[in-house]
């Protein structure tokens, strides 16, 4: 099997990085690394933190929220106890 084409970003100060080192840094996909390297060269706007209100998303698996159960949640309990 052939080598895989690593495509490698010049970024202003003269440094070379790829996608997948940004996206370890940051903590995001290797797609949102890729094109904050299509659109600047800045060091510092490329290893920015993600901002979640601008639709970021965090890499991997998140914990879920818990669901409260009906008979658990505290307005039922005092509509229960007022009837």
């Amino acid at each position: 099997m052939g080598k895989r084409r690593t495509l490698t970003y010049e970024l202003s100060d003269g440094s070379k990085v790829t996608a997948r080192e940004v996206s370890q840094a940051l903590g995001v996909t290797e797609s949102a690394a890729r094109n904050r390297l299509k659109r600047h060269t800045d060091r510092e706007i490329v290893f920015a933190p993600y901002n979640k209100a601008k639709g970021g998303k965090p890499r991997g698996k998140q914990p879920k929220a818990e669901k409260l159960l009906p008979y658990e949640d505290p307005m039922l309990k005092l509509l229960l106890k007022t009837i």
